[in-house]
């Protein structure tokens, strides 16, 4: 699911962890994650290198490098067998605006087939919720079922 929209904090700029990083293609590659038309509302997405290297212009190890840095800052979720993404700190900026919003959210981060970039989706899509609307239709409460597993094929 794309989105017409996200929202990045101007605060960005004056982040520790965004300063930190070791280079301009680092920072220049996260906001191409925040902004690109692969990005969905739920902050993740799949993108092999070649797509991502051919949209930033870059050779693929170019890409790869500055992905590595986000990746040791903290600042991106990857999982290289998937190609999946998970932008850290998405739900802080970009929280769920209705419960319509917050089922399509759950579906995108329950279908992501990397055990390890969707926990950590997951971890950080909890407390965003809207909590009148954490019920799910089986009933279930998130973080205590199956609810945000991956569907099974």
């Amino acid at each position: 699911m794309s989105r017409e929209f996200s929202k990045i904090s101007p605060k960005v700029w004056r982040s520790r962890r965004f300063r930190a990083l070791p280079s301009d293609d680092a920072r220049y590659l996260l906001m191409f994650l925040l902004t690109s038309e692969h990005q969905t509302s739920a902050g993740c997405f799949r993108m092999p290198d070649a797509y991502a290297a051919a949209d930033l212009g870059w050779q693929t190890d170019r890409m790869q490098a500055a992905r590595q840095h986000l990746v040791e800052g903290g600042l991106l979720a990857f999982d290289s067998v998937t190609d999946e993404y998970f932008v850290t700190g998405w739900f802080g900026h970009n929280k769920p605006m209705n419960s319509s919003h917050q089922k399509s959210i759950v579906r995108v981060v329950s279908e992501l087939e990397s055990d390890a970039v969707r926990e950590i989706a997951e971890a950080e899509l909890q407390p965003a919720l809207i909590p009148s609307t954490v019920e799910t239709l089986n009933g279930s409460r998130l973080g205590t079922s199956s609810y945000m597993t991956r569907r099974a094929s």
